[in-house]
């Protein structure tokens, strides 16, 4: 029975629309197009500022991130080695001191604290990431 009512008062909310009278829409559809320049400069003025606003929080996040990161200058991650999906070894430089560290998605324990420290240089770059291996066969187009 409500729906019965629902429907009668849609349908006498709707007979003014069917009432209005043709040419006058006609008319008002002739004298504003939906596609103008000034409707694309404000959507293209509405997409800057979005963009803009997107590109100013991806700079304050990583720079809070850098910041958070730094420890003022006493800890360094000087490598890793990933061993599985979430476990890796990673040395890390603690102020004069080396220290190997086991790291899983539990835990974060000491392995070994190194006597003598490692120099960087001597360490090789392996290239593991997706970026190193793309800027690898781009450079090879390039070559070729």
């Amino acid at each position: 029975m409500m729906r019965a009512y629902l429907f009668i008062l849609c349908l006498f909310l709707t007979l003014p629309v069917y009432a209005a009278d043709t040419n006058e829409d006609k008319q008002l559809e002739s004298l504003s197009s939906p596609v103008s320049l000034a409707t694309l400069a404000e959507t293209a003025f509405g997409l800057m500022i979005v963009l803009g606003f997107i590109v100013l929080l991806a700079w304050l996040i990583k720079r809070s991130s850098q910041l958070q990161t730094s420890a003022n200058g006493k800890l360094k991650i000087i490598a890793g080695l990933p061993l599985g999906t979430r476990e890796r070894i990673v040395l890390i430089e603690a102020g004069k001191e080396q220290i190997l560290v086991g790291v899983t998605a539990q835990q974060i324990q000491t392995l070994h604290v190194l006597k003598e420290p490692i120099a960087p240089e001597s360490f090789t770059e392996v290239s593991n990431g997706f970026a190193e291996k793309l800027k690898h066969v781009l450079k090879q187009q390039e070559k070729s």
